[in-house]
C-alpha cells in the first residue's frame, strides 16, 4: 500500500471503531442497525444523485450486476451474524469473524489478483490472529486455554468462520468492483439496496411500532452511525484500489484496538491482562502490515 492508502485505512478503522461504540451504547438492536443503514441511504442520496447527474456518459453502465452481488454479500453477512449471535456472545463472534478473514484472504487474493503476501505480512497475520484469540481468554492460565479450546470447537466458531469467509470473499469482490466501475455508484448502490432489504425484514419481524420507538429513542445516534459507516468503508474501498486486499483488511483490525480503548475510556469496561496482551499482539501485527506493505 502507498502511504496514502495506509492513512485511509487507519482513518477508516478509527471511524469503524467509533460507530461500533455508538452502536453498543445505543443497545445494538436489529431495529437500530436497520435504521442506521436506512439513514446512510437517505443522507447520501443528494450526493449520489449529483454525482450520477454529472457522471460522464457510460460511467454507470454495467454497475447493476456489481451492486447485486455486493448486496448479496451484505445480506448474507447479516443472516450469518444473526445465526452466530443466537449461539454465541458478541465478544466472541465479532473478533473471530473480523480477524478470521485474514485466514482466507491470502489464497483468495492470490487466485483473483495474483497478490502475494510477504514474510512480514505472514508474521503480521499470525500476530493479529493470535491477538484475537488471546483476547478471548478470561485469564492467562493453562485452564483458560483449555476452556477456549473447548469453546472453539462449538457451533459459534463455525458460524464466525463462515462470516469470516463471507468477509474475505466480499473484500475480493469489492476490490474487483472498484477497479471496474465507479466506486461511488457501486458503494451507494449496494448500501441502499442492502439497507432497504434489511429494514423491510426488521419491520416485518418486529413491527412498525417497535422500529418507530427505536427511531424516537436513538435518532441522532442512528444517523451518526450511518454516516460513519459510509465514511469508514468508503475509505477502505479507496485503499483497496491500490492496496493488497490482505494488507488492507489486516491493517483495518486496528479498529479492534481502538474499540477496546473506547470501551475502557468511555464505557468503563475492564481491560483484563489477556485483553491487554491481545491488543499488544494485534497492534504489532498492524504495524507489520503497514511496514511490510
Amino acid at each position: 500500500m502507498t502511504p496514502t492508502a495506509v492513512f485511509l485505512v487507519l482513518i477508516s478503522a478509527a471511524a469503524h471503531a467509533y460507530w461500533n461504540y455508538l452502536l453498543k451504547r445505543a443497545g445494538g438492536t436489529r431495529a437500530f442497525i436497520a435504521l442506521s443503514k436506512a439513514a446512510e441511504a437517505v443522507v447520501f442520496l443528494p450526493a449520489a444523485l449529483a454525482l450520477a447527474w454529472r457522471a460522464p456518459a457510460g460511467t454507470l453502465a454495467g454497475v447493476g450486476p456489481f451492486i447485486a452481488l455486493g448486496t448479496f454479500f451484505v445480506l448474507a453477512g447479516y443472516v450469518t451474524l444473526g445465526a452466530a449471535y443466537r449461539v454465541g456472545d458478541l465478544s466472541f463472534i465479532y473478533p473471530i469473524a473480523r480477524g478470521g478473514a485474514l485466514l482466507f484472504l491470502p489464497p483468495l487474493g492470490w487466485l483473483a489478483f495474483g497478490e502475494r503476501v510477504g514474510p512480514l505480512g505472514w508474521i503480521a497475520i499470525v500476530c493479529i490472529v493470535a491477538g484475537v484469540l488471546v483476547m478471548q481468554l478470561p485469564a492467562l492460565r493453562r485452564e483458560a486455554w483449555r476452556e477456549l479450546a473447548t469453546q472453539l470447537r462449538g457451533p459459534a466458531t463455525l458460524l464466525a468462520l463462515l462470516m469470516a469467509l463471507i468477509l474475505g470473499t466480499s473484500t475480493i469482490w469489492d476490490k474487483y468492483a472498484v477497479r471496474s466501475v465507479s466506486l461511488w455508484a457501486y458503494f451507494y448502490g449496494y448500501t441502499a439496496c442492502a439497507g432497504a432489504g434489511y429494514l423491510a425484514w426488521v419491520v416485518r419481524a418486529e413491527g412498525v411500532p417497535a422500529v418507530r420507538a427505536e427511531w424516537r429513542a436513538h435518532r441522532g445516534a442512528a444517523i451518526t452511525v450511518g454516516v460513519l459507516n459510509t465514511l469508514s468503508y468508503g475509505l477502505a474501498l479507496a485503499a483497496l484500489r491500490t492496496g493488497g486486499s490482505t494488507y488492507v483488511v489486516g491493517l483495518r483490525q486496528f479498529s479492534i484496538a481502538v474499540g477496546v480503548w473506547l470501551g475502557a475510556r468511555l464505557l468503563g469496561e475492564h481491560v483484563s491482562a489477556p485483553r491487554r496482551l491481545g491488543v499488544s499482539l494485534l497492534l504489532c501485527g498492524c504495524l507489520l502490515m503497514a511496514w511490510g506493505r
